[in-house]
């Protein structure tokens, strides 16, 4: 009898055993995080939204440099006829030409700064746009990979990272797919 007993502690213990190995695995795996790095930066100038965005701000800025361009040499004629009469022309035109001279140069410094401020809004409303186009790609990586956690791959915030846990390329030709499918609304 007792040698029954000292079996069945010992198939007790053999079990326990066997559950507190089993549990160290569930509990080793539930602690392997999966990580994946992603270039957004690349993603923005790889892809074709990327691009289309890079393309409309362009455009925004050769108008905003011909319209200053124009304003330039408006100004520039006054500034001219200014210093060609300056010996035929009365104290009070001459006058009145530097202060239309000084109300263009301000002018041109006004529109600057407000297109400036326009370009940037205009820039990150379309960051904003390939963000939300990014959102469903990353859950859809995510989700097909198990990753736990993606980052954007910039100094300072990811030090090191394997080609192996790099993603940018996937995200762009996902991304690149995405943005070329027809939208629902």
């Amino acid at each position: 009898m007792l040698s029954q007993s000292k079996a069945r502690a010992g198939w007790i213990l053999a079990g326990a055993i066997l559950v507190q190995g089993a549990f160290q695995a569930a509990v080793a795996q539930e602690a392997t995080i999966k990580i994946a790095v992603v270039d957004l930066e690349r993603v923005f100038v790889l892809s074709e939204s990327g691009k289309q965005l890079q393309q409309e701000l362009e455009k925004f800025q050769q108008e905003v440099q011909a319209e200053i361009d124009r304003m330039k040499a408006k100004a520039d004629e006054i500034r001219k006829r200014a210093a060609e009469g300056g010996q035929s022309l009365t104290d009070d035109k001459l006058a009145e030409l530097q202060k239309q001279y000084e109300d263009e140069a301000i002018a041109i410094r006004r529109f600057r700064d407000d297109k400036q401020r326009e370009g940037e809004k205009m820039k990150n409303e379309g960051l904003r746009k390939v963000e939300l186009q990014l959102e469903p790609v990353f859950k859809q990586i995510r989700d097909e990979r198990g990753y736990d956690l993606i980052l954007n791959n910039v100094p300072g915030i990811v030090v090191m990272a394997n080609e192996k846990v790099d993603i940018t390329d996937e995200v762009v030709e996902r991304l690149n797919t995405v943005g070329s499918e027809p939208s629902g609304g």
